[in-house]
């Protein structure tokens, strides 16, 4: 199918000849393919995935490489499975085989190679989440990671986001990683927000803007893609998108006030090279439809009224929000006509080849044109070439650069001063180690389990201080054996430490800790990574808030009760959310 090229201008009004030479030269099917990101998981390219690179000819993948498979979607509160991801390229072992570093980069290098080696000549952006904590696709190898975006506003210094981000990026790039779907530009105004929590800088929009401003130039000085999400906001929810269809339900004058002003600041200062745009109904922008389907908001508002220029991704088309009310690959074309450049489309399944067929049958339905998809196309290459994606990988050894010691001393040091004592009372530390102590600790597996990260961590880096510390493991939530089981053994010792730990999907212990609040006698501390009920107790009498569950961030803590160096952290909600100009 041939075509004329109507494309966008850049800055300075003149097209990039060397992008637009390779629109004209790339076939129909190759143009819808530079439109998706495709979803990569574990350490291994099975057939399918080099398929995604030369049959379907993507754009780019989405890596989760301690992820075996992509799966379904369940609702943590009904247990229920709202979207089915039927994966049959997947084998029944959970775990995928560790990598060092170096041996992940050449999986990547393999694919990049075999991209750039198509008609196209293409390159494939790698794209990943890396908030925080455990959101952090890359979090083996030694790869020093930090406390959640809340806990780096907890250190009071926003120049820290600035550090924080350039070392995210320098590693990463080392590897093979190119596009960090950062910063999170939410205002988490709502405390009952299930999906965004800390994952936001603040409840307070001036707050949200100096970090994510700061976070932003160190992506871009250090070439690695950001991304600003949830356009137009998520905060303001009581409702997780992967499992339902939140309605934020705000006034349109607040949300130009407070959701939009991050976007419209970061704009205008030219820090967004990308944009998430949110699985939400906003009422008072489109009644009718889902924002990543909505014209009004993804062209009139964030196009026309923000003067937005980069490319607009989608978030995981597979969301139960977006899944559940218009179907996959439909939900797929029709962000494409409400404005948005790339697909995000996490599911390794036939998901991928329908949506493919539902693209080129809205063309074929005039619904879109080929004029759009070339507009897109080139929004993205020239990103692309911006960032300098067609040099190929970086040259650095991940191995150099992550194990220089010069970001372990940053996550050292933004880790003591992220942690806060969270309690009623302040916690006499340094204990008496001395004490017969039962550490109670979650089962967390978002980890890599690895020499650097291990289940039982805390457990063990209190052993090394020297508390004298029995381990009990429980599930990530508790289950009703081991509830009865700690009940009834906690008379044995004279202090108790518990973490007490939320992630998106899992509940956190308050009724295990509510338990013991009432029937056990002795000292009771939990270690809690949210200043939100989730991890709340009813007494919460000796506490410890730590922002990430990373080995820092713990060893931060081991560091306050067991040495008695104080930590650092203030917290940054302020209970408000509009800014105060």
């Amino acid at each position: 199918m041939s075509s004329r090229i109507i494309i966008t201008e850049d800055y300075n009004g003149k097209k990039n000849a060397f992008i637009t030479s390779i629109i004209k030269k790339m076939s129909f099917e190759e143009k819808i393919g530079g439109l998706l990101t495709l979803g990569f998981s574990g350490t291994l390219p099975r057939k399918h995935i080099y398929d995604f690179v030369t049959k379907y000819h993507c754009g780019g993948l989405r890596l989760s490489p301690t992820t075996r498979s992509f799966g379904n979607y369940i609702d943590p509160e009904s247990g229920k499975v709202t979207v089915k991801v039927d994966n049959k390229h997947f084998l029944k072992a959970e775990q995928q085989p560790l990598m060092e570093l170096d041996q992940y980069k050449d999986v990547l290098e393999e694919l990049q190679t075999l991209a750039m080696a198509r008609p196209s000549g293409v390159p494939l952006h790698f794209s990943f989440d890396q908030e925080g904590g455990t959101s952090a696709d890359f979090n083996f190898g030694g790869v020093e990671l930090f406390p959640k975006p809340m806990g780096i506003a907890a250190t009071g210094n926003k120049d820290n986001a600035y550090l924080v981000s350039e070392a995210i990026a320098k590693q990463s790039l080392s590897v093979g990683f190119n596009y960090v779907h950062s910063p999170v530009l939410d205002i988490n105004t709502n405390p009952n927000n299930p999906e965004i929590y800390t994952r936001a800088y603040s409840d307070d929009v001036s707050t949200v803007i100096a970090y994510a401003r700061e976070a932003c130039k160190g992506f871009k000085e250090a070439n690695m893609i950001a991304t600003g999400k949830h356009f137009p906001g998520r905060g303001d929810s009581d409702v997780d998108a992967h499992y339902h269809l939140p309605v934020i339900d705000v006034d349109k004058e607040t949300l130009y006030k407070r959701e939009l002003l991050p976007y419209k600041v970061l704009i205008e200062e030219d820090l967004l090279p990308s944009i998430m745009i949110a699985h939400s109904i906003y009422p008072a922008l489109d009644p009718e439809n889902v924002a990543t389907v909505s014209y009004k908001i993804v062209t009139g508002i964030l196009r026309e009224e923000l003067g937005f220029k980069g490319v607009i991704t989608t978030d995981s088309m597979t969301m139960g929000a977006l899944a559940m009310r218009y179907g996959v690959a439909n939900a797929c074309a029709m962000s494409l006509v409400a404005g948005c450049d790339l697909i995000l489309m996490k599911a390794e399944n036939g998901l991928v080849e329908e949506t493919i067929q539902k693209i080129k049958q809205f063309v074929q339905e005039d619904k879109l044109t080929l004029e759009d998809i070339e507009e897109k196309l080139y929004r993205i290459l020239k990103l692309k070439y911006d960032y300098k994606m067609f040099s190929g990988l970086s040259c650095e050894k991940p191995e150099t650069v992550i194990r220089s010691g010069k970001y372990s001393h940053l996550a050292k040091d933004i880790a003591r001063r992220s942690i806060q004592d969270y309690g009623v009372e302040k916690i006499k530390a340094p204990l008496d180690r001395q004490k017969k102590t039962l550490i109670i600790e979650q089962m967390n597996k978002g980890v890599p389990n690895n020499g650097y990260w291990y289940y039982g961590y805390f457990y063990h880096q209190s052993l090394k201080c020297g508390l004298n510390a029995d381990f009990y493991e429980i599930d990530y939530v508790i289950d009703q054996e081991d509830m009865e089981k700690i009940l009834e053994m906690c008379h044995q010792y004279e202090r108790i430490i518990i973490t007490n730990f939320y992630v998106r999907s899992k509940k956190a212990n308050n009724p295990l800790i509510n338990q013991l609040e009432k029937a056990y006698q002795g000292e009771l501390i939990t270690i809690v990574n949210t200043p939100y009920s989730f991890t709340k107790s009813e007494k919460n009498q000796y506490s410890v808030l730590t922002y990430a569950t990373t080995p820092r961030n713990l060893d931060a803590v081991c560091d306050y009760l067991y040495k008695g160096i104080n930590p650092l952290g203030e917290s940054p909600l302020r209970g408000v959310g509009d800014a105060d100009e």
